[in-house]
């Protein structure tokens, strides 16, 4: 298929109804397959809904950075902050999902269960938006419904889907803004690309696609929409960041480049190895999709590169694999319809193409056997924060506070004062001025300090990515603070619990 073809919006069907009645015998069965497999992943989904309102911790670190800045952007109406003043905590992201957050949050809802529905809605906005793009470019019911059942039950997917963080908001802007250019609908493109930037500022790899697409047909417009694009979010974000003082992008890009570290990447190539079913199918039929589909497999190329340059990252985590992940299971969907793999397996043809039923069936029981642990151990931990949370109530007092534990932060105090894994990067970079928390720390002017790390008895360095503090404050919290309890927790180190010596 031709990109004119593939922008032309009476080419791709937008009926919502299942595929016709099966005819044989073997697509009756393989239909029912499919049912079971699309009603296991609704029940995950349903529990993971269920865990999302019920827990009241943190499921990531960041989800308790994220909640406890969006609380201070509903409570005083600031966001981003300056680098050198406290808090000393960094806005990390564009302000969309900080904005629906706390809009949220007015409503009466906690504020990391109304980053969670927000987070939620765009999984089930991705999960839509992958049907409609496959049904677009293939007109096989089939394979959109086989794209549905897979983005639905892909672990990866529900895990960060159900989380308080930017990531899912910002693929589901730029997905949308995909199906909208697939569609014919430049404006509405644009418009969701925005939308994905300002909920992420990495969120790139679709108007990059969209870019190069259009260049290769109508070049006139692709220089349009980049203009257009382009302008208007500079004006945005330079609006922004005059109404903040500068501290728009002094937070979301001068303290946003965190060092790299080759280890990091190692660690993501072996994650992303799990989806190997997909690559292997998306590879099987990548010549005959790319004929046919060329704009989709162009989308997953841009989201590789966004992926490969930013995984790096010290503090990156599987987000950052979101945007491919999706990109393959529509790549993988294409290709089965391009090698005509329903057709041939509803024959009982025994030729190889038929065999993609293995590695599919692998990566569904594989991830929703994942999705089955993970939402275990997410009751698990729960229980275990509450414990740790009850026991550390009885140390914090109305005093500063000091944290390495980001949940306890905001359980505690509802927002953080020093984030220190981003504090500790940002002052061995010169960004940051470490001197006025020192003198705080050796004045004792915080009434409790929670660390991983027993002072009196230090063990190996701590590596790149553990919160602690620099070297010298680590100095005066020895000098000035003692150790009062220990408290265990679901992190691997316990808690310690510091107060000033009298």
């Amino acid at each position: 298929m031709a990109l004119q073809s593939s922008l032309d919006p009476s080419q791709g069907p937008a009926q919502a109804e299942f595929p016709a009645p099966p005819q044989t015998r073997t697509e009756r069965g393989l239909r029912r397959v499919l049912i079971v497999f699309a009603i296991l992943a609704a029940a995950a989904l349903a529990v993971h809904l269920a865990l999302l309102l019920w827990a009241q911790n943190a499921f990531s670190g960041p989800e308790s950075v994220v909640a406890g800045q969006a609380l201070t952007l509903a409570h005083e109406g600031k966001l981003y902050n300056d680098l050198n003043r406290s808090p000393y905590t960094v806005c990390a992201y564009t302000p969309l999902f900080y904005a629906g957050e706390a809009a949220l949050s007015k409503t009466g809802l906690p504020t990391e269960t109304a980053g969670r529905l927000i987070s939620f809605a765009a999984l089930l906005g991705i999960i839509a938006l992958s049907r409609r793009i496959v049904l677009h470019y293939t007109s096989d019911r089939y394979c959109g419904w086989l794209a549905a059942i897979l983005a639905g039950s892909t672990s990866l997917l529900s895990y960060w889907g159900t989380i308080g963080q930017v990531d899912t908001l910002a693929v589901f802007f730029s997905l949308a803004a995909f199906y909208f250019f697939s569609q014919s609908s430049l404006a509405a493109a644009g418009i969701f690309a925005a939308l994905a930037f300002f909920t992420k500022q990495t969120a790139l790899a679709a108007p990059a696609a969209i870019f190069v697409l259009l260049w290769l047909e109508r070049k006139k417009i692709a220089l349009r929409f980049a203009l257009a694009l382009f302008g208007a979010v500079a004006t945005a974000a330079a609006a922004i960041d005059f109404a903040t003082g500068g501290r728009f992008f002094a937070d979301t890009i001068r303290a946003n480049i965190n060092p790299f570290a080759l280890q990091k990447l190692k660690q993501h190539a072996i994650i992303f190895v799990g989806a190997g079913q997909l690559i292997l199918i998306a590879a099987a039929g990548f010549k005959p999709a790319w004929r046919a589909a060329r704009p989709l497999f162009v989308y997953l190329g841009f989201a590789l590169a966004v992926f490969a340059l930013t995984a790096a990252k010290v503090g990156s985590d599987t987000n950052y694999q979101i945007e491919s992940t999706v990109a393959l299971i529509l790549c993988a969907c294409l290709s089965l319809h391009a090698l005509d793999f329903f057709p041939l397996t509803f024959a009982g043809s025994k030729k190889w193409v038929t065999l993609l039923q293995i590695p599919l069936a692998i990566h569904l029981v594989l991830n929703l056997r994942m999705t089955k642990n993970l939402l275990l151990e997410r009751v698990a931990v729960e229980q275990q924060f509450r414990t740790e949370i009850s026991a550390l109530r009885s140390y914090a007092d109305s005093g500063r506070l000091l944290s390495a534990d980001y949940n306890a932060s905001l359980q505690l105090r509802g927002g953080m004062e020093v984030e220190p894994l981003i504090y500790n990067m940002l002052v061995q970079t010169g960004v940051i001025d470490p001197e006025p928390l020192r003198r705080d720390l050796a004045a004792q002017k915080f009434s409790t300090i929670l660390l991983f790390e027993d002072l009196n008895h230090p063990g190996p360095a701590p590596d790149r990515e553990t919160s602690t503090l620099p070297p010298a404050q680590l100095q005066e919290i020895r000098r000035h603070y003692r150790l009062l309890a220990r408290i265990e927790s679901p992190y691997p180190s316990r808690v310690f619990v510091y107060k000033p010596v009298p």
